[in-house]
């Protein structure tokens, strides 16, 4: 043995452990191959478990609803635009489901994407087509019918055929929702559905007209809204229920007034009369209230914290006062117009108000900012803190720079 042999063998062999370009890319290769397998067992594996644990939400709708957000080839390029154009039939209403745009009449509903693409096309014949969403389903129904259809973006899911008319109808973001009916022997109903259609609870009213309910975002709770009469009196009345009882969380009537609309805000719920608008936090304590003192008011909204009225003005000047007060019934903006109002909402921390030809855009604080805009558009839809002007023809994403 030299004396350098050991340091020479010793070399050779590093030299031997070092891998070529070659053999590194085969190795890469086959980690790739292995890993590829290994996610592909995998996608079969969940496949098979998610068809023995849930084959009755598989649907080739489910399907084509994910496919809508995947982009293959040349669909990637196609544009979206700002305006949808749709069959001109009078008494269109719209909302926006799913991002896509929802317009229901007598005759039907479509549901249109902004890239011009129909999803959805169902014919019916409601003389009084009502559309409510929750972000999860599409739901139609007759006021003062029996019908009520649900859909998603690309199918009827379910029909039900009530035995006495739809009087109202609310929506929650948990998939669950409201009808109020009659029932045989009873002046009211209520039915609260899961997000399979199904009732998990009712209550029936053997002396008591139920005209309006609304559903906690949860769920859980409903609160009704009412009227009846005691002693030759007519008293309008609210209720709060958990699901999970019969016997009313709450209960409180007052004399002489009409029932006009019930609806959760933030933190409590709140009930519109014709003699005024009351708000309750989730104590039924109430912790503002407006009262109309001889005003009369021509519509009513609640939107989270914020609550918007507009008034007919005195006299005969055919002008609007539009109010937005906080849950405490503070007023945050006051705007007067010189004639009536079309339509009027809060959209992120504006306030919109339409009129012919004309739409105000006013931030609490800030001043307006008033636009003209065609005639034809007569009715304001909210998409997140976007603005879309509505006609009975056309939809088109409000742009004011």
């Amino acid at each position: 043995m030299g004396a350098f042999s050991s340091f020479r063998d010793n070399r050779s062999k590093k030299n031997s452990d070092t891998p070529t370009v070659e053999g590194h890319y085969t190795r890469l290769g086959r980690i790739a191959a292995a890993t590829r397998y290994a996610v592909l067992a995998a996608l079969v594996v969940f496949a098979v478990y998610s068809f023995l644990n849930h084959r009755d939400e598989i649907t080739i709708e489910n399907f084509r609803y994910m496919m809508k957000f995947i982009n293959i080839g040349e669909e990637a390029e196609k544009p979206v635009g700002s305006v949808i154009s749709f069959d001109g039939t009078g008494g269109n209403r719209g909302v926006i489901y799913k991002g896509d745009l929802a317009v229901i009449n007598e005759n039907g509903v479509t549901v249109t994407g902004w890239d011009g693409d129909v999803t959805l096309k169902q014919s019916f014949s409601y003389d009084h087509p009502k559309m409510l969403q929750n972000g999860t389903h599409l739901f139609c129904y007759d006021l003062g019918g029996k019908e009520l259809k649900i859909f998603n973006s690309y199918s009827l899911l379910s029909t039900a055929s009530f035995d006495y008319p739809i009087y109202w109808m609310a929506v929650s973001q948990s998939g669950r929702y409201i009808a109020a009916s009659s029932a045989k022997g009873y002046r009211s109903a209520v039915y609260v559905y899961d997000q399979e259609f199904r009732t998990v609870y009712s209550a029936l009213f053997g002396n008591k007209y139920v005209d309006f309910a609304d559903i906690s975002a949860d769920g859980r709770e409903i609160i009704l809204a009412g009227h009846y009469s005691d002693g030759g009196d007519i008293l309008a009345f609210l209720s709060r229920y958990s699901t999970e009882s019969k016997e009313p969380l709450c209960e409180i009537s007052f004399i002489g007034e009409i029932p006009l609309g019930i609806y959760y805000t933030v933190n409590g719920y709140a009930l519109l009369t014709s003699d005024a608008l009351r708000v309750f936090n989730g104590s039924d304590t109430k912790i503002g209230e407006i009262d109309f003192s001889g005003r009369k008011p021509v519509s009513a909204a609640v939107y989270g914290d914020r609550i918007l009225i507009s008034y007919a003005s005195e006299g005969l000047s055919g002008g609007t006062e539009l109010v937005l007060y906080n849950e405490e019934c503070e007023r945050l903006l006051t705007e007067t117009f010189a004639n009536s109002l079309t339509a009027a909402t809060v959209c992120g921390d504006k306030v919109y108000a339409l009129s012919p030809g004309v739409l105000t855009e006013s931030v609490p604080g800030a001043g307006n900012s008033v636009y003209e805009i065609p005639t034809s558009f007569f009715a304001l839809i909210t998409d997140g803190d976007r603005l879309i002007l509505f006609s009975d023809s056309e939809a088109r994403y409000f742009e004011n720079n």
